[in-house]
């Protein structure tokens, strides 16, 4: 397990961590999608969190992300997430799975801030504005999609600061309900309605995208070729 052995550094697998860590170099294609509330709100029982909902609909996203080299290593993320309200009404984006490809990775993003990483083996590729990934859990298939951003371009970089919620009932910060932002510059961005093909298998993760909307087509897609931040710690809220 990781440890915070100084004000905003941690211990983990040997590794020297300073917050906030920077991401140089990423790749990133992701969709919006729409689910009834209900089905929403059965997937945070026990956080404190609520489905935000827009014309009585919860709205939930998924990423497709590949890192290049920065302190936790290269490797490739698939979230799913869904947008909800926390203490005090804040909105923020709450992700129930978080599988990634790199061991280092996995367990910083557990201990450091509350989030759900657990290992898969993928095979993720964009091809311009598309994306194609494949995720395995150990030998389960879990899913297989294809994802097409809108053709929109965007001419300059576009910087958002995503309200984030975590947590997790196991880790150096189990039990505990953190709050952070993901303040992200993004350049050679695409977006649109675009479209995806899934494929899911028999495995909690899959399920819970189907709970969340994600076999119908997107709402919105976004391509971004590179993405470039800080992220810092999470608090308790």
């Amino acid at each position: 397990m990781g440890q915070l052995v100084a004000e905003k550094t941690w211990s983990v697998q040997g590794v020297t961590i300073d917050l906030p860590v920077r991401i140089r170099d990423a790749e990133m294609a992701s969709a919006v999608f729409t689910a009834r509330p209900a089905e929403a709100s059965a997937l945070l029982a026990g956080t404190g969190l609520r489905p935000l909902t827009v014309a009585g609909r919860a709205v939930s996203m998924l990423m497709l992300v590949h890192y290049g080299e920065w302190v936790l290593g290269s490797y490739d993320e698939v979230g799913v997430g869904l947008f909800t309200r926390g203490p005090g009404g804040r909105v923020g984006l709450h992700l129930v799975d978080l599988p990634v490809t790199g061991k280092l990775t996995c367990e910083a993003g557990q201990d450091i801030w509350g989030l759900p990483k657990w290992l898969m083996r993928a095979g993720l590729a964009f091809d311009g504005a598309s994306a194609s990934v494949t995720v395995h859990d150990g030998e389960t298939f879990v899913l297989r999609a294809v994802l097409r951003a809108g053709r929109l371009p965007v001419p300059f970089g576009v910087r958002s600061r995503l309200g984030t919620w975590s947590r997790l009932d196991h880790g150096a910060q189990a039990g505990v309900l953190l709050r952070g932002t993901a303040p992200m510059t993004l350049h050679g961005t695409h977006l649109g309605r675009g479209a995806m093909t899934v494929e899911l298998g028999d495995h909690p993760m899959a399920r819970r995208m189907a709970a969340l909307g994600m076999t119908r087509r997107p709402l919105l897609t976004l391509h971004a070729d590179r993405l470039h931040g800080d992220l810092d710690a999470f608090r308790p809220s």
